[in-house]
């Protein structure tokens, strides 16, 4: 009796390849699935990635199951990680690969994200509520805000970013604790933006790590972290990614010098779902056009770059610390 298995099914962002002698379809030809490394690594359901043609005319494994594996996102590992400690406000252009999940998003103005996964963007809730628009007329739903919203993702250049176009929207998520009718009190300033569509993972696009839960190594004063963005640099707008290094600041001094500034005439609240970042003496910053974008930092165990949290208010440009939710 003669078998056939037709052709294997096809893995999304991998492929497969046969490995019998006999490179056919045929009963007891045997093929291995693979990954589009490194920007994707296997997932099997039964530990297996090896399918052989049985005599039922099917590909299965060595379970006896014919659901094939999965090719998940590698998060992390950019192919031109920034290695040495160097001098945005004060900042430096970004090298292509560097930051492969920085985004730049377009909803109430030009901000930043992160990626996460292969359809996520992390971002501050302020970049989709701003502060201050009180009034009902102004104020759109998520649904309306999330058919607006513009996403741009994969080059360290602006006008080149608008070439590979907009990822379209499918849904936002903000924080419940965000208030966008407090303008001093940025607490929750957390939101998710889920695009449309996957996007495909490559040496400019590439999904950042979430920290493990309970893990506070990341912020002990004097950590290096690093701040990306496209925003205001010599009061206008950067064309080019830029990146600077800006490390933990103490919880108590950075609390120390908030007392007695003003946002707009009345002091700022910071709240115990912050974290400080930067220094009053440096000019190292984040600016106008940075917000919602990831500060993040190299975990030594693992090498994968982390997000520790989200550039999301602070007082003036270059003028002091960043105080940025966890």
């Amino acid at each position: 009796m003669f078998v056939n298995c037709d052709t294997p099914k096809i893995l999304k962002n991998g492929d497969f390849d046969y490995v019998s002698q006999n490179k056919n379809n045929n009963y007891q030809s045997v093929v291995r699935y693979r990954c589009n490394e490194p920007y994707y690594h296997l997932v099997t359901n039964t530990g297996s990635d090896t399918y052989t043609c049985s005599p039922q005319g099917s590909w299965k494994d060595q379970n006896g199951e014919e659901e094939i594996p999965s090719c998940l996102p590698v998060c992390g590992l950019p192919d031109s990680p920034i290695l040495e400690i160097q001098r945005i406000i004060g900042g430096k252009d970004a090298p292509p690969g560097s930051f492969p999940w920085q985004a730049m998003t377009v909803i109430s103005g030009r901000a930043g994200g992160a990626l996460l996964g292969d359809r996520w963007i992390l971002t501050a809730a302020h970049t989709v509520f701003p502060k201050g628009q009180s009034d009902p007329e102004e104020t759109q739903t998520l649904e309306q805000v999330a058919e607006k919203a513009e996403i741009f993702l994969g080059h360290t250049v602006v006008t080149e970013l608008f070439k590979l176009g907009n990822r379209p929207v499918r849904r936002l998520f903000v924080h419940p604790d965000y208030n966008p009718n407090d303008e001093h009190n940025f607490d929750g300033d957390i939101a998710l933006i889920e695009l449309r569509d996957p996007v495909t993972l490559g040496p400019d696009v590439l999904p950042v790590c979430l920290p493990d839960p309970g893990n506070s190594s990341f912020y002990v004063p004097g950590w290096m972290g690093y701040a990306s963005g496209f925003g205001v640099e010599k009061n206008i707008l950067a064309n080019k990614l830029k990146y600077a290094p800006i490390p933990v600041a103490s919880r108590v001094l950075c609390q120390d010098w908030l007392q007695g500034k003003k946002i707009n005439r009345r002091d700022p609240v910071f709240t115990a779902n912050m974290f400080c970042a930067g220094s009053p003496n440096e000019g190292k910053d984040t600016c106008q056009g940075d917000s919602g974008g990831a500060l993040t930092v190299r975990d030594p165990a693992t090498q994968r770059w982390v997000a520790t949290g989200i550039v999301s208010w602070g007082i003036g440009c270059g003028k002091g610390y960043i105080p940025t939710p966890l």
